[in-house]
């Protein structure tokens, strides 16, 4: 039993590793934007973030407990990527002024508490706060389990259904809590999915027919499929089909995943998600114009780009785990 879990383990993290690499190519653009604002990536690359999240959820022991454990996992790494990417930037336009098109200030730092303004300085960790207010969404979802199963889909459903409209309507509630409420039943299937063992575990019954699951969720991201803002709330398709395509996308990556098992630079990527989700959007900063530099050809920069990115990231990952682990959620900061 304890090595099917190491592996089952090991299959989740090759996930977010290779999710974590399709938001940095996402964010990369250039010869990548075709993929990264059309229908297929977009449809699903976000929720499947929610998804995996929320296969790890425990409700630990009590709501005081839950609440520490997501502050220092989300809400803390938030903030010293938050800062860390501003302070760096703020220090450089001062002693290099003229190095950004547009001057650093200070007001910039309470981008976070309007609606939902593009963090300049770090666009990519609005996740970790909309993640957050999922987590805090859900806890109070997941009591109905023991005895209201089915107010338990419904109101989770109500939930996302809510936070749907109000991105039809671009009606903006601060801290992404729109985007928390759209992305639950990504969250819930995440939990739901661990509980209940549905594909996850090796050697599972269904294992010999996920080419032919992968083919079907292909199929139906095709006819499905819609370009998703989920920062912004944004979503042109209509509610059944807006999920319909992210569940599609979600289960295609998840079982080809599980069938390839083993890709230890992207698994160690995934196990430290947060490391590169936190550091890559300053490192695009800078790297992008010294890439455009020596390289002209545009899908030449966007390759280059994104293998020095992952690359540095890969480099930095076990530096910072080693000296301020606390600070990335890979030690406890705060009590219980």
């Amino acid at each position: 039993m304890e090595q099917q879990e190491n592996r089952r383990i090991e299959f989740i993290d090759l996930t977010k590793g290779l999710c974590i690499m399709l938001v940095v190519m996402m964010h990369v653009g250039g010869a990548f934007d075709g993929l990264a604002t059309g229908p297929v990536l977009s449809s699903f690359t976000m929720p499947l973030y929610f998804f995996v999240s929320g296969l790890f959820f425990k409700s630990y022991e009590g709501f005081g407990g839950f609440l520490a454990r997501k502050v220092d996992k989300l809400l803390v790494p938030f903030l010293i990527f938050y800062l860390g990417a501003f302070l760096l930037m703020y220090g450089i336009s001062k002693a290099v002024p003229g190095t950004f098109r547009l001057p650093v200030r200070w007001n910039e730092l309470l981008l976070v508490f309007r609606n939902h303004e593009l963090i300049r300085f770090n666009p990519p960790i609005w996740f970790l706060v909309a993640l957050f207010n999922c987590n805090m969404l859900f806890y109070v979802v997941h009591y109905l389990r023991r005895k209201h199963i089915p107010t338990m889909f419904a109101v989770t459903l109500l939930i996302g259904a809510t936070g749907f409209w109000l991105g039809k309507q671009r009606i903006e509630l601060p801290f992404y809590i729109d985007v928390a409420m759209t992305a639950l039943p990504f969250y819930f299937a995440g939990f739901w999915i661990r509980r209940y063992n549905f594909f996850l575990f090796p050697h599972h019954r269904f294992d010999k027919l996920i080419p032919l699951f992968i083919l079907v969720a292909l199929v139906t991201m095709y006819f499905t499929a819609t370009p998703l803002g989920m920062r912004t709330n944004n979503y042109p398709g209509n509610f059944i089909q807006v999920y319909l395509a992210a569940f599609a996308g979600i289960f295609a990556i998840m079982l080809l995943c599980k069938k390839v098992k083993k890709a230890p630079v992207v698994t160690y990527l995934g196990r430290f998600s947060v490391i590169t989700l936190g550091i890559h959007g300053p490192l695009l900063f800078f790297f992008r114009p010294l890439v455009s530099r020596f390289l002209h050809n545009e899908w030449a920069q966007s390759i280059v780009l994104l293998a020095v990115t992952l690359g540095v990231c890969l480099l930095l990952t076990p530096l910072i785990v080693r000296l301020i682990p606390q600070t990335v959620a890979q030690k406890t900061l705060l009590k219980k």
